[in-house]
């Protein structure tokens, strides 16, 4: 019985050995045909990674050649005319700028924008091009100062927005920003450099020398100063918040400003009218007034006792 089982096991054996063989053959013919395209695929990979990587080898060793560098002595600035040299030499030694960076740097635009609009001076980065082979041109948008605030001995610099200003990098004296200027005997405590004044006064002479400016009545008036000193004080004895000094010594009372929110205050505009009616009959440099008063719905004002007079006070 045991060996009738052999037999049928050499049988059946030798009955699949057609099948073996042929699954053998088939076998070899994948791995030759496997072996062919690993093969094939790494001499396409090298064919493919081999130029690419010598590429990238030349290109990075052209890109770190010296005519390729960017550094700060390189780079131009558009500044505008009311800028004095200075400032053009300080900002290309800023600490945070490095010595050198490569013209085709990644981001390398976006990191002088970052370094630049962090300074106080600077409202924005306009704009940064690449000038090849080692270049930058830089559009800056400046803080420009609107106005001169005097203090006692000490005058100061303020933009629009009240932010204090360092006068050694603004041309003194300009028209633009210097006439007419600030008179504030009691400002509040002065601020850090390209921080904002948080003084009424400074604010509502800063509006209101835009206001006349607008109107070009700071050069028909010949006006020289606005003293806010006393602006939202409070004052109890009717006098003016803010009075307009012109050339010939007269005073402009103006009231109060729209930032004290003055009940039955006239506006700018309608102070500005009264001014003007009272130039029709004194003219417009007001030489025989020693004031005139525009806080009223009808403006007032009083003549020098004697011109010679006038002539001793101015």
């Amino acid at each position: 019985m045991h060996q009738y089982k052999i037999k049928n096991i050499i049988n059946s054996t030798s009955n699949h050995k057609p099948f073996l063989n042929f699954l053998s053959t088939k076998m070899e013919k994948q791995k030759r045909l496997l072996y062919s395209f690993l093969l094939l695929f790494f001499v396409s990979a090298c064919i493919i990674i081999l130029p690419i990587w010598g590429m990238k080898r030349i290109w990075h060793s052209t890109t770190d050649l010296n005519v390729f560098k960017v550094s700060p002595s390189t780079f131009s600035f558009n500044t505008p005319s009311w800028v004095t040299e200075r400032f053009t030499n300080d900002i290309k030694h800023v600490s945070a700028i490095n010595e050198y960076y490569g013209i085709f740097e990644n981001n390398l635009t976006p990191k002088i924008a970052d370094v630049y609009g962090g300074i106080v001076l600077i409202k924005k980065v306009d704009s940064i091009k690449r000038i090849f082979p080692n270049k930058l041109n830089i559009k800056l948008v400046l803080r420009k100062p609107t106005a001169v605030v005097k203090s006692g001995r000490n005058t100061y610099l303020v933009d629009d927005d009240g932010v204090l200003l360092p006068k050694e990098y603004y041309i003194l004296p300009n028209a633009e920003y210097d006439s007419p200027y600030i008179q504030n005997n009691k400002p509040a405590r002065l601020p850090l450099y390209g921080s904002e004044w948080n003084d009424k006064g400074i604010k509502a002479g800063i509006e209101l020398i835009k206001f006349l400016r607008a109107n070009n009545i700071h050069n028909i008036f010949k006006i020289l100063a606005v003293d806010v000193s006393n602006v939202c004080k409070k004052r109890t004895t009717g006098k003016s918040d803010i009075i307009l000094w012109t050339e010939n010594n007269t005073q402009i009372r103006w009231g109060c400003s729209p930032l004290c929110n003055e009940p039955n205050e006239l506006s700018d505009k309608e102070k500005l009218q009264n001014l003007l009616s009272i130039a029709k009959s004194e003219g417009t440099h007001l030489k025989m007034m020693d004031y005139v008063d525009v806080r009223w719905k009808k403006p007032l004002g009083k003549r020098w006792a004697k011109v010679n007079d006038a002539r001793e006070d101015r």
